[in-house]
């Protein structure tokens, strides 16, 4: 195999791949049978609730399943009171961002692709003519569904790697308050910059009017997540040339697919699929060539859901997630500069 060839499934990513399609025969079967998006959406808080997960709790129920399921609804009901607050959902964000960077390498949260978070933050920008409180209904279901999928698939496969996640886990209410905000630990200086940046940036294309700025801040946050200015730097130059060398083509897909419901459906699974195996190796040995491809397949995925849904408006709103993606990693790129520089002149100061 070549260094630029696509990764083959590895073993230990069997059952997650497994769950994942057994998951998206059933609920796009539904939705193709019964016309109601209730499914689409269940389908997209499975994808998010299973994520990269190649190891699991040897209980049914998987602890950390049930915090990301906890901590996406604190989120939802969150922002249901907030409503139409501007001040307070930027302030929400923060908080958000905040707790996610400290408990994401708690056992709490093991999917580097930010599944979680993503899910949170666009329930208010995904299918906006559908119903607050049926996603909702619609997350709920879907975290009973991906405990049992992802249950049968291990147990399906034996791996012996289920034990690993229960090896792995801490009991979040037990992390001591103070270091939340020790300045000292990495991870509290990843959520201070994560935090900041969220909350900008969402208020920033707010100000432009921008009905999608959460695209804008997932992708920030996405390449903010490391701390490593070069890994950080690789995630941000992957986004950025995926999200544009994809462009042509989801523009292509746009027209070409127009009436072609059904293939666009097929065509989500597979961008999702080849997207999902790159990501596993990223998270393994991170890769330019890998985050480019990944990066440009979530586009493509994106503009086959949109239409898939027979959105007459599918050229904006692949137009809308590309300009995010790029503000997105613009702003993270800023703010990586700056943070480097700020890093740097205090190792100088100290000696």
């Amino acid at each position: 195999m070549t260094s630029s060839a696509l990764p083959s499934i590895r073993s230990e990513f069997r059952a997650n791949i497994y769950a994942q399609s057994c998951a998206f025969i059933i609920n796009v079967g539904l939705f193709a049978i019964t016309s109601n998006y209730i499914f689409i959406w269940i389908e997209f808080a499975v994808l998010a609730f299973i994520g990269m997960y190649n190891a699991k709790s040897p209980r049914f129920f998987d602890r950390n399943i049930l915090n990301h399921f906890i901590s996406v609804m604190i989120f939802y009901l969150a922002s249901m009171l907030i409503g139409g607050n501007h001040l307070l959902y930027i302030c929400l964000i923060f908080i958000f961002t905040y707790s996610f960077f400290i408990l994401k390498d708690n056992g709490y949260h093991k999917s580097a692709n930010l599944w979680m978070y993503l899910q949170a933050l666009l329930i208010g920008t995904t299918f906006t003519n559908y119903a607050f409180y049926l996603k909702i209904i619609a997350t709920a279901i879907a975290y009973i569904e991906a405990q049992v999928i992802l249950n049968l698939a291990f147990k399906f496969l034996n791996t012996t790697a289920q034990h690993q996640a229960e090896m792995r886990y801490h009991k979040v209410l037990k992390i001591p308050v103070k270091t939340w905000f020790n300045i000292q630990r990495p991870e509290v200086r990843l959520a201070i910059r994560g935090s900041i940046t969220a909350a900008l940036l969402y208020m920033l294309c707010s100000k432009f009017n921008d009905i999608k700025p959460n695209w804008a801040v997932v992708s920030a946050i996405a390449c903010l997540q490391r701390n490593d200015f070069n890994a950080s730097l690789r995630a941000i130059k992957g986004v950025a040339i995926g999200s544009i060398s994809a462009w042509p083509l989801a523009t292509l897909l746009v027209y070409g697919l127009n009436g072609h419901q059904d293939i666009s459906g097929i065509l989500v699974w597979i961008f999702l699929l080849i997207s999902l195996v790159c990501s596993f190796e990223i998270s393994l040995k991170p890769r330019l060539h890998l985050q480019v491809i990944s990066s440009g397949l979530m586009i493509l995925a994106v503009t086959c859901v949109s239409t898939a849904l027979e959105n007459g408006s599918s050229y904006l709103y692949l137009s809308l997630k590309v300009m995010n993606s790029l503000s997105g990693v613009s702003a993270a790129y800023l703010v990586l500069l700056i943070w480097n520089k700020i890093h740097n002149f205090g190792q100088k100061y100290h000696q």
